[in-house]
């Protein structure tokens, strides 16, 4: 079984083996696993599974018909089915004697490009399939799709489902398993390449060094994941030039809105509504100060570091790649530029690490989430963010992320101990990660401090 959804197929086989009607709805962005965690549940059950196609109408209900031909050894099965309630209503009727598990795979096809589908579909479900054993799963790639069918109050049929999962990119400490073969900074380097999408995890050889794996990731020109991140806003969009300028420049270092539209030559507003499309896509984020006013301090991040290195290092340089040149522009564009792009990838793995922490009951007080805090960014005031804060009515952690080769100074823990208004009543507890280690005289600072912490990457990947 794929460990990555050892859990998934544990709750799906619970509600499976209740043996009455079920609808389960997943949904999240293309590699993020639902193909693979439900080709792992079906396995050795009897399952119909259809994955749609953008195609006419007959089409459609004639792939159907074909699918479950293959799939279903049934005596009395028709010539053809004349409609999508002829075809729902036979399946209801099979399932009356044994277990079935319905996929209707990439669902959003079915909804948009057939106008007699949801009628039926919404009929079956409130009726037809009530009466049999069929264990619906219905699955769709198109967050912003998925997003609307969840908005309350949520339409018929989907007021009916049993349970629903996003299936978002999974964190390091699931993914760290299958790199564990490489040393924790190559660990590092491979999670935030592939971003922590399932479809990109299997695709590393752990024979081969991190570098070369990430040639043949992006850099190679005849890789099937050369062009994963562009193909999400072909799929979802027709125009896509205006996005992808946009998140090439977020990919530069700009996230604030005004600083992002004066580099698109685009007004306020009209970019805060391409901003907000990225964020339904699961493209995009909004990340907000953990504390004090934060309405107006909004920035944009990356939902997934995969797509945030895409649009740093490959879609700039796509011209070279396709030409066989990829192993100069790594060399030349990507290496000199490893540590900058990973100390947003090691925040995250961070975040994470005190998370857990936290779930166990390791930490001094409970805090169920961590975010960053920023200040400045004005003529007046200098930018400056703490990347790990953690709260509750009386205490905080504030975080520091050192990921550089020098090992990490005292001066990260002076700049955590400097008077701050948003934290100034908290009992204060300072945590600094390291990829280098610490120097021996923030060593002795921390022991000497108290309430400090001192965790490396080691630490983390241990």
């Amino acid at each position: 079984m794929n460990s990555f959804f050892t859990n998934d197929i544990k709750k799906l086989n619970a509600l499976y083996n209740r043996v009455q009607f079920s609808f389960i709805f997943l949904y999240g962005r293309y590699g993020t696993g639902k193909t693979s965690l439900i080709r792992e549940f079906c396995r050795d059950k009897a399952t119909l599974f259809f994955s749609a196609q953008e195609n006419v109408p007959a089409g459609q209900l004639n792939a159907f018909y074909c699918q479950t031909a293959r799939s279903l050894s049934a005596r009395k099965m028709p010539g053809f089915f004349e409609s999508w309630r002829q075809a729902f209503s036979f399946l209801s009727d099979f399932s009356f004697s044994r277990r079935l598990v319905l996929v209707l795979d990439e669902f959003q096809n079915l909804a948009w490009n057939c106008p007699d589908f949801m009628e039926d579909f919404s009929d079956a479900v409130q009726h037809d399939f009530q009466s049999g054993k069929i264990f619906l799963i219905v699955s769709s790639s198109s967050v912003s799709y998925a997003g609307e069918l969840m908005e309350a109050p949520i339409r018929k049929p989907f007021d009916a489902i049993t349970a629903r999962a996003f299936l978002d990119v999974l964190p390091f400490s699931v993914c760290q398993p299958s790199l564990s073969g490489f040393t924790p900074k190559e660990q590092l380097l491979l999670y935030g390449v592939t971003g922590g999408f399932p479809s990109c995890l299997p695709r590393i050889q752990p024979k081969l060094p991190a570098r070369q794996n990430i040639l043949k990731l992006f850099f190679t020109a005849d890789s099937p994941t050369l062009m994963a991140p562009m193909d999400v806003l072909h799929r979802e969009l027709r125009e896509i030039s205006t996005y992808n300028y946009l998140l090439e420049i977020i990919a530069s270092g700009c996230s604030r809105l005004t600083d992002i539209s004066e580099k698109a030559a685009i007004g306020t507003n009209k970019c805060a509504k391409y901003l907000g499309v990225l964020i339904s896509l699961g493209l995009l984020r909004k990340e907000f100060p953990a504390a004090g006013e934060s309405a107006k301090k909004v920035r944009y991040q990356f939902a997934d570091h995969m797509t945030r290195f895409w649009y740093r290092f490959v879609g700039p340089n796509l011209s070279e790649i396709l030409l066989g040149h990829g192993p100069q522009v790594y060399e030349q564009q990507v290496l000199p530029a490893l540590d900058e792009y990973l100390c947003p990838v090691f925040e995250t793995v961070c975040a994470e690490y005190l998370e857990r922490l936290a779930g166990t009951d390791q930490t001094p007080f409970v805090y169920k989430h961590t975010g960053a805090w920023w200040t400045g960014g004005t003529k007046r005031e200098p930018f400056f963010r703490i990347p790990l804060v953690a709260m509750d009515e009386h205490h905080t952690v504030l975080g520091v992320c050192h990921s550089s080769a020098e090992p990490a100074g005292k001066g990260l823990l002076d700049e955590l101990l400097m008077p701050i208004d948003a934290f100034g009543k908290l009992t204060r507890y300072c945590c600094i990660f390291s990829t280098s280690g610490f120097t021996e005289e923030l060593r002795l600072a921390a022991r000497e401090t108290g309430n400090v912490w001192l965790i490396d990457l080691e630490d983390i990947c241990g």
